[in-house]
């Protein structure tokens, strides 16, 4: 990371919250507030503190063309810092604990990290958490257009797609939070000998990711392979057999890797490491050109959701089904967000109109079944004064079963029961938000899915 852009990111952080009035610091001593709940660690302890931690986590907003990243308490939408980053992040997402959020910055190749400030320790009896404020770090990552990330148990994922134009090939760098907090650049990094707009997912020491024909016309891959970590670098050790064209999109749940191919759906079984597939054929129910783009998994199940650019699909590989969902609630909107709860209990899908639909699974004999719960209308604002390259974004905390959605035209964000479908909160923003992110200590399961 070039240091005079990265003292230029902390002198406008300084600056913005000096103008913002805010009086916390980035100091390395816990901060402790007042809070309703807590997560606590073990007892009979006379070696340390144990400091009582809010559950309820905090959100990172981003704002339109700023390099600035506002965090606020999930709890009640407290501004508790803004943090200067060197450029506009086009996506964010959390790390394996969610304790980061990692700033991609796509078209300048920066991966840059800011600590939420909430994390938990292994101290063997039990876990203690910890309570700080937000602030960046020094570990940065650079490489050609940054652009499938994901996080798995262990480990984060970034997938550089390289650049066909300029000839430069694409990456894997998969690294973990300890990396982060101590600035550690001893992880492993897959170098392809070709561009490709890849997708990837982590089991345990390997490596499940994309291979692109080099002879091919297209970005996109068309088969997958398993790579072996070794220090610095991973070995190929199989490519599947198994063709999967215009790949896009993966995901992996309790023993499951799933890709997205332009004509079904290739599943990955990685029990006691024998990593063996399948792959289930897209039903009569797709239009023609329909493909799934999009997958999402939980780790507590052994199923996918996907999405296509007209339908959201319920994944059964135990039954080799692929079921198309009801679930559009507005005329002519479209897919924006989609996500397992914390616990897998429930899915949540928002569009483009501000309707957020959330749904029960349910085991039926043989079968899961998803069904409707509730249509909460997190918006009835004109949607046509959305600010341009604006939208509706939603984020799922990973402590409760509350859903945050960020609203550009009222500059606010909600914050929804999952289980009764209210709105509990709304918080007021001095930002138009553009992306949002839950970061916090996670007492549920992981949602992994890309």
């Amino acid at each position: 990371m070039n240091i005079k852009l990265k003292l230029l990111a902390t002198m406008v952080a300084a600056a913005l919250t000096s103008a913002c009035g805010s009086d916390t610091q980035h100091t390395l001593t816990p901060v402790v507030n007042p809070v309703s709940e807590s997560v606590e660690g073990g007892e009979d302890h006379t070696d340390h503190e144990h400091t009582e931690v809010s559950i309820e986590g905090r959100l990172v907003v981003s704002s339109h063309q700023s390099n600035v990243l506002s965090v606020i308490a999930a709890k009640d939408g407290e501004h508790l810092d803004s943090i200067g980053i060197t450029g506009t992040p086009q996506y964010l997402y959390a790390t394996e604990h969610h304790r980061y959020v990692m700033a991609v910055q796509r078209d300048a190749g920066i991966v840059e990290f800011v600590d939420g400030g909430l994390w938990q320790e292994d101290h063997g009896d039990h876990l203690h958490p910890y309570e700080q404020a937000p602030s960046i770090v020094e570990f940065a990552l650079q490489g050609v257009k940054p652009t499938h990330v994901n996080a798995g148990e262990h480990n984060s994922v970034v997938f550089y797609d390289g650049d066909k134009d300029t000839n430069q090939n694409a990456q894997v760098m998969v690294f973990n939070e300890s990396n982060i907090a101590n600035n550690n650049r001893d992880f492993s990094t897959l170098d392809y000998s070709t561009y490709q707009h890849g997708a990837m997912q982590t089991v345990g020491e390997y490596l499940i990711s994309t291979i692109r024909d080099e002879q091919s016309l297209s970005t996109l891959p068309n088969k997958i392979g398993l790579f072996h970590g070794h220090g610095d670098h991973f070995d190929q050790e199989k490519v599947f057999d198994v063709d999967c064209p215009s790949l896009h999109g993966s995901a992996q749940s309790s023993e499951l890797v799933a890709f997205a191919c332009a004509d079904g759906v290739v599943v990955i079984n990685t029990h006691d490491n024998e990593f063996t597939h399948e792959k289930i054929m897209n039903s009569e129910e797709f239009a023609e050109g329909e493909r799934i783009g999009m997958l999402r998994g939980h780790p507590e199940k052994d199923l996918f959701i996907g999405s296509s650019s007209a339908a959201v699909y319920a994944i059964d590989p135990s039954n080799n089904s692929v079921e198309k969902i009801a679930w559009q609630a507005s005329d002519d909107a479209r897919l924006v967000g989609a996500y397992f709860s914390a616990e897998g209990e429930h899915f949540v899908l928002m569009d483009s109109a501000g309707v957020m639909s959330v749904f029960e699974g349910h085991q039926h004999d043989d079968e899961y079944h998803w069904e409707k719960a509730h249509n909460i209308t997190v918006s009835s604002a004109d949607t046509t004064q959305m600010p341009e390259e604006h939208g509706f974004v939603m984020t799922l905390s990973q402590s409760q079963q509350v859903a945050y959605v960020s609203d550009p035209i009222n500059q606010h964000i909600v914050a929804i029961d999952l289980e009764n479908g209210e709105v509990v909160h709304t918080f007021e923003l001095d930002i138009v938000p553009n992306k949002l992110l839950w970061l916090g200590i996670a007492t549920e399961s992981d949602d992994h899915g890309h």
